[in-house]
């Protein structure tokens, strides 16, 4: 591995040799000025030393480093608001108004802090802990995780399998219920081909017999063969129409239902859930994690069997509805037909109306009962306190 190259810092060109403690790292264009100018002379200079092609590179403080802009200045100064190091000409040129803010390396009492290197070390410790930790905790997952993978996809395997089992199964019913209609349907092609070629060498027997009658001149015979003919023949279609009404084809068709496969496809794409592991900081506790779980645990065929049901029962609240309406309309009616018939009544008979909303005057009433014509009479006699009595 090549050591890294330290440029001179007095003329940023060339790569350094030697190092000044006034100066810092030059090249060896700069040590030959250091050895030839006269301000130079008093500056103390050391070569680097060469060993495996590697040159050695010289450490110092940061207060020996030189500033960039000014390349003859040392940076001996910290400014606490920008977080930079300073020479004296930066600093009273462009952080003046930092004063307060600016820290006097050299000046200032900054020892090196037993103590606080101490517990730098300490945190940089637990620090590379944390790390070694979390690096033994992803590996551990990794592995964890791997299996958990292969699991699951033996898991999509065998759910594969099953489903594909199931088809073939349900594939195969099909396949067989359609062989056994094909094979009905082949025995009953046989009864009536059968059938068939016996009516048939029956018509030809009969139909040689006729002319045998006929050549032979048997006038006895095809009169007897003709009594019972009407009757052979009609035998003979009836039994054809057994054969034709107890042995039919049956179609056979396969038709898809779209509309049930493509419900299927989707449920299919539900049948099972990818749950993604969320894992962080020990900072995060679990009442900050909500989790909504939505359990279904009606199937498809009884979703549809309750929304029938609620159909329904929305039907029948409709009819009672549309019955109750119906009523209250006759009602309706008969109470204005009433409200006519009293409007009609107080036109047509105007001094009743004085005395509708008159108040008998109190008195009393005897009851008398008497059988007259073998029917039950009562007779109430009213008496008024102005001596009016009625009956």
């Amino acid at each position: 591995m090549a050591s890294t190259q330290i440029q001179c810092e007095m003329c940023c060109n060339e790569k350094a040799v030697g190092y000044c403690t006034t100066c810092g790292n030059v090249g060896e264009t700069c040590i030959k000025l250091h050895k030839t100018v006269k301000v130079f002379q008093t500056h103390m200079v050391s070569m680097n030393d060469e060993k495996n092609g590697n040159s050695k590179v010289t450490k110092r403080d940061i207060t020996e480093e030189r500033c960039k802009q000014h390349p003859t200045e040392r940076t001996i100064f910290l400014c606490k608001i920008h977080d930079s190091m300073l020479c004296s000409r930066c600093f009273h040129s462009e952080h003046l108004s930092c004063f307060k803010e600016v820290v006097d390396l050299l000046h200032e009492d900054i020892n090196i802090d037993c103590d606080k290197v101490i517990t730098m070390k300490s945190l940089f410790n637990e620090l590379k802990a944390e790390i070694l930790f979390l690096k033994d905790e992803a590996e551990h997952r990794q592995d964890s995780y791997k299996n958990n993978a292969d699991t699951c996809v033996e898991k999509c395997m065998e759910l594969g399998n099953r489903i594909k089992h199931r088809v073939d199964d349900l594939t195969r019913n099909f396949k067989d219920g359609i062989r056994e209609i094909y094979k009905e349907n082949v025995n009953t092609y046989s009864h009536i081909t059968k059938t068939c070629d016996e009516k048939t060498k029956w018509c030809e027997n009969e139909e040689s017999k006729i002319d045998d009658f006929v050549d032979n001149k048997m006038a006895g015979r095809l009169y007897l063969a003709s009594r019972h003919f009407e009757k052979e023949v009609s035998d003979a279609r009836f039994h054809l129409k057994e054969i034709k009404r107890k042995h039919t084809f049956k179609g056979i068709e396969f038709k898809e239902n779209k509309v049930i496969l493509k419900c299927v496809f989707e449920d299919l794409e539900e049948v099972c859930e990818q749950h993604e592991e969320n894992t962080g900081s020990d900072d995060v506790h679990a009442n900050d994690v909500v989790a909504f779980i939505t359990e279904i645990n009606k199937t498809r065929r009884e979703l549809i069997a309750l929304l029938k049901k609620a159909r329904n029962e929305l039907d029948e609240s409709e009819k009672a509805r549309l019955v109750l309406e119906a009523e209250l309309k006759g009602t309706k009616e008969d109470l204005n037909q009433v409200e006519r018939e009293r409007a009609i009544f107080q036109a047509k008979f105007p001094h009743v109306k004085e005395h509708l909303n008159w108040t008998q005057p109190n008195g009393t009433v005897e009851v008398k009962t008497s059988i007259e014509y073998g029917e039950r009479i009562i007779v109430l006699d009213f008496t008024f306190p102005d001596g009016i009595q009625m009956k």
